[in-house]
C-alpha cells in the first residue's frame, strides 16, 4: 500500500478509535460527578493527563511549547469555555443529546463567518441553519417544562467550540498538536482550580447547588476510588487526544472532520450499556438533524475550498 493510500485509511480509522474511546471516557464522568465539582474533576484528570503528555512528547520528540502564545491563549480560553459548558450540562441529560449541542458547531462557524468575516451565507446555508437548530430544538423539547439554564449549556459550547476551531484552522495550523494539547489542559486545569476555589472562599445559594451541584461545588474530600476513576478516565482521554492528534497530523482536516461524529454513536451507545439512558424519541430525531447539517456544512465549506 503506498503511503498516500495509508495515510487516507489510517487518519480516519485513528480518529474513529479516538473519538469512540472519547466518547467511553466522558460517559463515564458520571460515576463522579456526584462526588466533586467540574472544577475539581477538571484539576485532578489534567495532572493525570498532562504527566502523560509529557511522557508522550518524551517518547515521540514532540514539542509541547507554542509559537504564537497571544493566539494560543486566546483559543485555549474559548476551548476551556466549550468543555467547561458541555461537562457542566452532561449530568442534566442524556449525554448524546449535550453531544449534539456541542456538535451544533459547523452551525456557529458558518454564521460567525458570515458575520466577522463577511462570507455570505447562500440559501441553502440558511436552510441547513433552519434543520440544524429545529434540532436543537427538538432536543429541548422534552424537557421543556423543566428547562433551565444549564439545558442550553451544550448549545453554548458548540458556539465556543467553533470560534476556537476557526482560530485552531486560520491561525494555529502550524503549532504542534502536542503544544495546543498541552495549553488546553493546562488551561482547563487552571480554570478549574480557579472556579472550585471560589465556591470554596464564596458559597452559592443551597438552591442553586442543588440544581447544579456539578457546577458550583466547593472543594471536596474524595475517596480512593474517585482518584481510580479519574486515572482511568485521563488514561483513556489522552489514549484518545494522541489517536486524533496522529490522525490530523497524518490526513487534511477537511477529509477526516466528518469521522467526528461517531462521538455520538460512542456516547449514545456506551450510556445505554453502562447507564441503560436513551435520548427519547424527539431528542434521537433532533440529534440526527444536527449530525445531518453539520455534514453538509462541513462537505459544502470542503468541496467550495473554504477554511473552517
Amino acid at each position: 500500500m503506498k503511503q498516500n493510500d495509508f495515510s487516507r485509511v489510517s487518519g480516519p480509522l485513528l480518529l474513529v478509535i479516538g473519538i469512540s474511546i472519547l466518547g467511553v471516557s466522558d460517559s463515564l464522568l458520571l460515576i463522579v460527578w456526584e462526588s466533586a465539582s467540574v472544577g475539581q474533576f477538571h484539576f485532578i484528570r489534567s495532572i493525570f493527563v498532562l504527566c502523560g503528555i509529557l511522557l508522550v512528547s518524551r517518547v515521540w520528540g514532540l514539542s509541547v511549547v507554542p509559537r504564537q502564545w497571544t493566539l494560543m491563549i486566546v483559543r485555549t480560553f474559548f476551548m476551556v469555555s466549550a468543555i467547561l459548558l458541555y461537562f457542566t450540562a452532561m449530568p442534566l441529560m442524556p449525554i448524546a443529546e449535550a453531544g449534539a449541542g456541542l456538535f451544533t458547531s459547523p452551525i456557529f462557524v458558518l454564521l460567525f463567518s458570515a458575520i466577522f468575516l463577511k462570507e455570505p451565507i447562500r440559501p441553502r446555508q440558511l436552510l441547513m441553519v433552519m434543520v440544524g437548530m429545529l434540532g436543537v430544538v427538538l432536543i429541548l423539547f422534552p424537557n421543556l417544562g423543566l428547562l433551565t439554564i444549564f439545558h442550553l449549556f451544550p448549545v453554548g459550547a458548540g458556539a465556543m467550540y467553533a470560534i476556537a476551531s476557526m482560530l485552531t484552522f486560520r491561525h494555529l495550523s502550524g503549532e504542534s498538536p502536542l503544544a495546543i494539547l498541552m495549553c488546553f489542559m493546562v488551561g482547563i486545569g487552571i480554570i478549574g482550580g480557579i472556579m472550585t476555589t471560589i465556591f470554596s472562599l464564596f458559597p452559592v445559594a443551597p438552591a442553586l447547588v442543588s440544581e447544579a451541584r456539578f457546577l458550583f461545588s466547593p472543594w471536596t474530600h474524595v475517596s480512593t476510588d474517585y482518584f481510580l476513576w479519574v486515572g482511568i478516565i485521563a488514561a483513556l482521554s489522552l489514549l484518545a487526544l494522541v489517536c486524533i492528534t496522529r490522525a490530523y497530523q497524518t490526513t487534511k482536516t477537511s477529509q477526516v472532520a466528518i469521522y467526528e461524529y461517531a462521538y455520538l454513536a460512542s456516547v449514545g451507545i456506551s450510556s445505554y450499556l453502562i447507564w441503560d439512558v436513551l435520548p427519547s424519541l424527539l431528542g434521537g430525531v433532533g440529534i440526527l438533524l444536527i449530525i445531518v447539517t453539520a455534514l453538509l456544512i462541513n462537505l459544502y465549506r470542503s468541496s467550495a475550498g473554504i477554511k473552517q
